[in-house]
C-alpha cells in the first residue's frame, strides 16, 4: 500500500521557516501534484518526503507507518530528478539496475526487472548506450526506469520535464498518465507548470509562501479557488481580474470605456445589504466569447466592448480590452471573425464568476 499522510509538516532553515504546517492525506494511488511559484516550497517539502530533508516538526506515514525518522534508504521511496542524474559511465541497462545491485539483488532478477522496464518505456534499443548518446527525453526514460526497476510504494518526480523543450514536454506528460495508468502506483509530483497540473493530477495542492492554499481535483481548483492567489495562478491565459463596486441591489457596475453595464452574478443576492462595497471580480477569458444564439439564462449577458488587440492562436484568439481601467482578456473563436475594434458584440456567462476582497484576496460566497 502507498497510502502517505503529511500531518503538520514544517521546515526551517535557521531563521527562515520554509514549510509552515503542511497537512495532506494522499490515498494509495493517487496522483498529487504539488504546483506554485518557485521559492514556494514544494521541492523542499518534497526532499522531506524522500528524507532527504529532516523536518523539523510533524509526521509522515506511509501506509500508516512513521517513517519521519527512517532514513531515505528504508523509506520505499523513489525519486525522478529533474537533472536526470545519470551515472555517465554507465549504460542504460546498468543506470536501470544499479541500484537493484546496491541492494543485493541477484543478476537474473536484475535483467529481468531491466528487460521489464525497458519495454514498458520503449527504450530497450537503448540499453548498451551511455547517457551521452541519448536526447533529452531518452535520459528522461532511463531516469524513470532506474526508479521503476525498484518497485517502491511511492514515486517522487520533481520537475521532470522542466528540461525538455514544449514539444517533447506535452509528449512526455503523456507517457507519465499512461505509466500511472498501468502501474497504479502512488505518484507526488513537483512543478510550477500549471498545465502540466491541470493534465496529469488526480488532485492538485497549490502552494505559496509555504502553505497550501487549496487541495482539490483539477476541475474544483479551477472552477472554484479558494483565493485570488489560486484563480490567477491556474489557467492560461490567467482569470481576469476587475476592481468593481458592489451597488445596494447586489449588483456590479462594469465600465467599457464610456458605456456602463451592470452585472448579476451568482453572489449577488448574499451582497444585497451587505457592507462589501469593494470587490475584485474574476472571469476567465472563455467566459467572455463572441455572440452564441443557442445560449442563454440568467446568468449570460450579451453586450459590446472595445478591443484594442486580437492575438490569434490557431484554435482561440485572444482579444484584449479594458473593463474599469484594466485589462480583459476574451477567448474567441477564430470562425467567428471578429477583430480590434470598437463596438464589439460578445456574450459574457457569469455562472462561474468569481468575487475577493480586495485587501485579503480571499474569496467572497
Amino acid at each position: 500500500m502507498g497510502s502517505l499522510t503529511i500531518s503538520n509538516v514544517t521546515k526551517t532553515f535557521g531563521s527562515t521557516e520554509v514549510l509552515k504546517g503542511i497537512n495532506i492525506d494522499i490515498a494509495d494511488g493517487e496522483f498529487l501534484i504539488l504546483v506554485g511559484p518557485s521559492g514556494c516550497g514544494k521541492s523542499t517539502l518534497m526532499n522531506t518526503i524522500a528524507g532527504l530533508e529532516d523536518v523539523s516538526s510533524g509526521q509522515l506515514l506511509l501506509a500508516n507507518e512513521d517513517v519521519t525518522d527512517r532514513s531515505p534508504k528504508d523509506r520505499d521511496i523513489a525519486m525522478v530528478f529533474q537533472s536526470y542524474a545519470l551515472y555517465p559511465t554507465m549504460n542504460v541497462a546498468r543506470n536501470i539496475s544499479f541500484g537493484l545491485e546496491m541492494r543485493g539483488v541477484p543478476k537474473a532478477e536484475r535483467d529481468r526487472k531491466v528487460e521489464e522496464v525497458s519495454t514498458l518505456l520503449q527504450i530497450n534499443h537503448l540499453l548498451d548506450r551511455k547517457p551521452s548518446q541519448l536526447s533529452g527525453g531518452q535520459r528522461q526514460r532511463v531516469a524513470m526506469g532506474r526508479a521503476l526497476a525498484r518497485s517502491p510504494r511511492v514515486y517522487l518526480f520533481d520537475e521532470p520535464l522542466s528540461n525538455l523543450d514544449a514539444k517533447l514536454r506535452v509528449e512526455m506528460r503523456t507517457e507519465i498518465k499512461k505509466l500511472h495508468k498501468r502501474l497504479g502506483t502512488t505518484i507526488v509530483y513537483v512543478t510550477h507548470d500549471q498545465i502540466e497540473a491541470m493534465t496529469l493530477a488526480d488532485r492538485i495542492a497549490v502552494m505559496k509562501d509555504g502553505l497550501v492554499q487549496q487541495l482539490g481535483t483539477p476541475n474544483e481548483i479551477y472552477d472554484d479557488p479558494a483565493n485570488q492567489f489560486v484563480a490567477g495562478f491556474m489557467g492560461s491565459p490567467p482569470m481576469n481580474f476587475v476592481p468593481c463596486e458592489v451597488a445596494e441591489d447586489g449588483s456590479i457596475a462594469i465600465r467599457n470605456r464610456g458605456a456602463v453595464v451592470s452585472l448579476k452574478v451568482p453572489q449577488s443576492d448574499h451582497l444585497k445589504g451587505q457592507d462589501v462595497r469593494k470587490v475584485i471580480l474574476g472571469l476567465r477569458p472563455e467566459m467572455i466569447t463572441e455572440p452564441k444564439p443557442e445560449r442563454s439564462g440568467e446568468w449570460i449577458v450579451n453586450m459590446t466592448m472595445d478591443f484594442d488587440v486580437t492575438e490569434p492562436m490557431g484554435a482561440d484568439t485572444i482579444a484584449i480590452g479594458e473593463w474599469n481601467d484594466v485589462e480583459v482578456l476574451a477567448r474567441l473563436s477564430p470562425e467567428a471573425g471578429l477583430s480590434a475594434g470598437e463596438n464589439t458584440s460578445v456574450q459574457v456567462d457569469l455562472s462561474k464568476a468569481c468575487l475577493f476582497d480586495p485587501k485579503s484576496g480571499e474569496r467572497v460566497r
